[in-house]
C-alpha cells in the first residue's frame, strides 16, 4: 500500500488499499471509489450536457494558468493555479504488479530546462485479472474540474534502456469516472496510446482527438471537458517499465 507522501493530503493514504480491492482486469471497475480521493464528496455535481471540445485550426500555445505540474517544488499536490488542488498518486493491481518508488518521489534530472520530474519503475504482472500500473492525479481535491477554456493536455516523457515504449495517456471524465456518479461500468477514461523514445520529446494531447477503449464500459460520445477527474498514464499487463514525465500542462488555441 502506498504510504503518505510528504505534504499530501490523507486520501494518499488509501490508494494501495482500493487498487488491491476494487480493479479488476483492465481497469474494468462497477462501483469502485477514486483511489486517490476515497470518501471525498463530488461536491453536489451532476453530469451536464457536455461542453463543447476546442479544435485548433490555427495550432496550439500554453495556456496562462496551464501548469498542471513542473515537479520542482517537489511535493505531491498540483501547482495551485487556475483553480485545481489536486495530488499525485501511483497504484497497481493486486496481482503481482510492481511500481516504485513508493511514495513517489521527485527525481533528476527533469526534461531540458527543468531540475526535476516524476521517475517510475516496475514490472506488471500477466496473471489472470492483472491490470498493470499507473501514475495518476485527480485535478480537485474533491470534485468535478472544469478545464472547458483549455484545448487539451502537453507534457514532455522518456523511458529508460529496457522499458516498454507503450503508455496509455488517459483523462477521467464525469461519464468514465465512478466519483463523477453516472457509470456503472467505470474506468474506460477517454485518452491516447503513446510511444515514447529514450529521448525526451513533448507530446500534446487534445481534446478532440482522445478515444474510449473499443469492447469494454459504459461509452460516452465524448469527453466532456467541463467535468474532468483525472489524468493518468497507464502501463498494460506484462511489461518492464522506466518512465519519466514532466512539464505537464494545459494548452490552448492560438
Amino acid at each position: 500500500m502506498l504510504k503518505r507522501v510528504a505534504g499530501a493530503s490523507a486520501p494518499l493514504l488509501v490508494v494501495g488499499l482500493l487498487a488491491a480491492s476494487c480493479i479488476d482486469q483492465s481497469q474494468r471497475m462497477a462501483t469502485c471509489p477514486n483511489p486517490a480521493t476515497a470518501g471525498a464528496a463530488v461536491g453536489g455535481a451532476t453530469a451536464s450536457a457536455a461542453a463543447p471540445v476546442k479544435g485548433c485550426s490555427k495550432g496550439t500555445q500554453p495556456a496562462a494558468d496551464g501548469l498542471i505540474d513542473d515537479f520542482e517544488d517537489d511535493d505531491s499536490q498540483l501547482s495551485k493555479v487556475g483553480g485545481r488542488d489536486g495530488y499525485w498518486f501511483g497504484s497497481k493491481d493486486p496481482n503481482g504488479s510492481t511500481l516504485e518508488p513508493s511514495p513517489l518521489k521527485w527525481s533528476e534530472p527533469g526534461a531540458p530546462g527543468s531540475q526535476k520530474s516524476v521517475h517510475i519503475t516496475g514490472k506488471t504482472s500477466s496473471a489472470n485479472g492483472a491490470w498493470g500500473s499507473q501514475l495518476g492525479a485527480n485535478f480537485l481535491a474533491s470534485g468535478l474540474y472544469d478545464a472547458s477554456k483549455y484545448a487539451g493536455i502537453s507534457f514532455k516523457a522518456k523511458i529508460g534502456a529496457g522499458s516498454t515504449s507503450k503508455v496509455r495517456f488517459k483523462v477521467g471524465d464525469v461519464k468514465t469516472h465512478p466519483d463523477g456518479g453516472v457509470c456503472k461500468s467505470c474506468w474506460n477514461h477517454f485518452g491516447k496510446d503513446m510511444t515514447l523514445t529514450t529521448e525526451w520529446q513533448e507530446f500534446k494531447v487534445s481534446f478532440a482527438e482522445m478515444k474510449q477503449e473499443p469492447g469494454w464500459g459504459d461509452r460516452a460520445p465524448a469527453i466532456n471537458p467541463a467535468q474532468l477527474v483525472s489524468i493518468n498514464w497507464s502501463i498494460g499487463p506484462g511489461m518492464s517499465f522506466d518512465i519519466w514525465i514532466d512539464d505537464v500542462q494545459f494548452f490552448d488555441c492560438t
